[in-house]
């Protein structure tokens, strides 16, 4: 066995043990992908870094346990680096929501941009309905897929069109992909566009939306 303090709690662990054991038999915890399997693997998504004493920030999935070893979890160096991480992975994660089988309530990453306040996924990934149960599918114009996560998505929970109360997301490959699955479902995009301007008439970025949503309109 070997001693290691977590956050400045002492835990015991097997030798061999990473550090990301012993923060779990600290009873705390630090946001790891690698774990999951199909996402990333081999300490490569650097969310889990902690910072040792020495002032080295390790990834606890991969750094060995040591006797002696301090290790800290949530300093601001720790939430600034992951935090910066967190967006890098956002900047090149493919987010298509509304076909995630991780929706409804087991996105990680959902659930850090919301601890953090990092704008980037759309409320689908809040919504309960899969497959042929979505509203879209069905051929309701609703906003899930343009519009910022983060509110538990309680309209949606009650199989109610989601209608952008929180803004819209601003990324240009989200909206491209949201218009996507509206024409796939064959959904009108006069009718999704009608919808944006309930609350967001007043967004700057809205122009940039109705553009997009424009250049597919006059394509078709």
């Amino acid at each position: 066995m070997v001693r290691v303090y977590v956050n400045d709690i002492p835990v015991d662990v097997d030798e061999g043990s990473t550090i990301l054991d012993a923060v779990r038999k600290a009873g705390l915890d630090v946001p790891t992908l690698c774990k999951l399997g199909d996402l990333y693997r081999e300490a490569s998504c650097r969310l889990c870094l902690v910072e040792l004493s020495t002032g080295r920030l390790v990834p606890a999935c991969a750094y060995p346990a040591s006797d002696g070893l301090r290790i800290y979890t949530n300093t601001p160096r720790v939430r600034k680096v992951r935090r910066i991480v967190l967006e890098l992975l956002l900047a090149t994660h493919k987010m298509k929501c509304w076909y995630c089988l991780r929706k409804g309530g087991d996105c990680i990453l959902l659930l850090l941009t919301k601890e953090y306040g990092i704008e980037g996924i759309p409320v689908c990934a809040e919504c309960p309905l899969y497959g042929e149960d979505c509203l879209i599918r069905k051929g309701y114009p609703c906003l899930g897929p343009l519009t910022i996560a983060g509110c538990g998505a309680p309209c949606l929970k009650k199989y109610a069109l989601c209608i952008g109360c929180r803004g819209p997301v601003t990324r240009k490959d989200i909206i491209e992909e949201a218009i996507k699955f509206y024409l796939e479902n064959g959904i009108n995009l006069k009718e999704v566009m009608s919808l944006m301007k309930i609350f967001w008439s007043n967004i700057p970025t809205i122009d940039k939306i109705e553009r997009l949503f424009m250049e597919k309109l006059t394509v078709r």
